[in-house]
């Protein structure tokens, strides 16, 4: 069984060397081979699987779908499971806002980083350059490093009134994320508060890789560019 949450770009595992095994023996070139570590050359080789199933243009980027990975999982022998493993079910996401956490980019990288570390996403999301794609920019663009934060405001706040004061969905959090989101890409591991640092953020990273399959691509996390909603 392979995880599609496990074949993301730069991610190291041994789900990413046995989508890299079955992408060599359908005859895609990886130089380097089976190393374990989604890399820009196996995203080149997904990137030619995609485009021979017929997939063009952002259907053929390299990134894994589940629909992708399911039939070259079929050619090589092995299932895909597409639900991400930390899922749970919307009604079991609490709304109780934290005491005592500082308002600034101290604190918030210390959370991120440990989010990664929960995620498997790379240190450099976090702590490379500041001028390219990273979660800091994209927490202070969303909450402005407030772990309380919550949007009454925009498209999202639907729903019943919840112990917060705010509705179901309304956007919260360090990286304002929506109750829907939060449940859908959970980090195993993490807190059902969806106020909860670590769980916030770890949620966001999962949904940037299923959503764009790489930070890179989230124009709300890049400083050189207008912020977008994300």
């Amino acid at each position: 069984m392979v995880a599609l949450s496990n074949v993301r770009f730069s991610k190291h595992n041994d789900d990413v060397r046995s989508t890299q095994d079955a992408l060599i023996a359908a005859g895609f070139s990886i130089p380097q081979g089976a190393t374990g570590v989604f890399d820009d050359q196996t995203r080149a080789a997904y990137a030619a699987w995609q485009r021979k199933l017929g997939f063009t243009d952002k259907q053929a980027d390299g990134f894994p779908g589940c629909a992708s990975l399911t039939k070259l999982g079929h050619q090589a022998g092995f299932e895909v499971a597409c639900r991400h493993p930390g899922a749970i079910a919307t009604d079991v996401v609490r709304f109780v806002k934290n005491t005592n956490v500082p308002k600034n980019e101290a604190t918030a990288q210390g959370f991120a980083v440990t989010a990664c570390e929960m995620t498997g996403a790379p240190p450099t999301w976090v702590t490379g350059v500041k001028n390219r794609a990273n979660l800091l920019t994209l927490m202070f663009r969303e909450s402005s490093f407030n772990a309380n934060a919550v949007n009454t405001a925009d498209v999202n706040a639907k729903g019943p009134v919840q112990v917060d004061g705010a509705r179901f969905n309304c956007s919260r959090g360090y990286a304002q994320v929506t109750a829907e989101t939060f449940a859908e890409n959970h980090q195993e591991g993490t807190s059902e508060h969806i106020y909860d640092p670590v769980a916030n953020i770890s949620a966001a990273i999962n949904y940037i890789w299923r959503r764009y399959g790489d930070i890179s691509r989230v124009q709300q996390a890049n400083p050189n560019l207008p912020p977008h909603p994300y």
